[in-house]
């Protein structure tokens, strides 16, 4: 590796500075080819979920990467980015220095490289843990649905008695009997 070539790039590395509360990019805009390092400062992760909120994911802290997938797969920022401290300092880095630092040092691309996996593992854990939850969600609805006998149940209070209900002759096949002053009443199917 040669260090001297490796300055270079890193002298190209464009810091920002970010207050609290403003977004270094939205969900949804253009890639514009960058990745970000964080040199100090907290950064916070927020996606849109279907309602149109955004839904916390995960801070970012100082000495990690993020945007890195605008280097190799030109598509949409999949999430908003938001400083999340008074002064963050994040460094841009363009593809052109991305490619220079890898071309001098492979250690770089590793760096990168496991920061991917690690990410995209915890992604497939969330995943996984959230269709558990659905399964589980689903087979309790799947039971409900599927126990007892069928019967329709009417919870009537003390107020609605036959005082204040208009009297209609009562059919005995369908006759309904209380069983206490606040009660569920069941008919027969």
């Amino acid at each position: 590796m040669n260090v001297e070539h490796l300055r270079k790039y890193i002298t190209e590395v464009r810091i920002d500075h970010f207050t609290q509360g403003t977004k270094v990019f939205s969900e949804g805009e253009d890639c514009n080819g960058k990745m970000y390092f964080v040199f100090s400062g907290l950064l916070q992760v927020y996606k849109r979920k279907a309602t149109g909120e955004d839904q916390y994911i995960r801070d970012i802290k100082p000495g990690e990467f993020f945007g890195e997938m605008a280097l190799v797969f030109p598509s949409p920022r999949a999430a908003t980015i938001v400083a999340a401290s008074e002064d963050t300092k994040v460094g841009t880095i363009t593809k052109d220095i991305f490619l220079g630092m890898g071309k001098e040092s492979p250690g770089f691309l590793s760096v990168i490289l496991h920061s991917i996996i690690n990410r995209l593992t915890a992604v497939e854990d969330t995943i996984s843990e959230k269709q558990k939850e659905l399964h589980i969600l689903i087979n309790g609805i799947h039971e409900k649905s599927s126990e007892g006998p069928n019967t329709e149940s009417v919870t009537v209070s003390e107020e609605n008695t036959q005082d204040s209900l208009p009297q209609e002759p009562v059919d005995e096949t369908n006759k309904i009997e209380p069983s206490s002053k606040d009660a569920t009443y069941e008919v027969q199917k």
